[in-house]
């Protein structure tokens, strides 16, 4: 069943076949606060890994599935759109990729 805004503790997922390269980009680890816009609305929230096409996020509130979010951090922008949730961790994938030098740059904290 798929699930646009899953029950608490659920999971919502995204069927997509066209991001099947999207997963196979290389994800790293960090813990990087971010501000996640949401139709109009701030929510405070944590980047967990990151690729130049996507994120792993956490939010005590995390958007529904398919919404389009604007992440921003001290050295990141970027709009994307939610793919799956889990509880209080969501799958994000960006509208555009990153440069590898963007993503480098945010791994490091620069």
């Amino acid at each position: 069943m798929l699930w646009l805004c899953p029950p608490p503790g659920g999971i919502g997922l995204l069927e997509n076949h066209h991001l099947g390269a999207a997963r196979r980009a290389t994800r790293l680890k960090l813990f990087e606060p971010v501000l996640l816009r949401i139709q109009g609305h701030a929510v405070r929230a944590h980047l967990l890994d990151l690729s130049a096409t996507g994120a792993l996020a956490h939010c005590d509130s995390p958007p529904c599935v398919g919404d389009h979010v604007l992440i921003e951090a001290s050295t990141l922008g970027v709009a994307a759109r939610v793919m799956w949730v889990r509880a209080k961790r969501f799958g994000i994938h960006f509208d555009l990729p990153l440069p590898q030098l963007t993503v480098d740059r945010v791994v490091r904290g620069d």
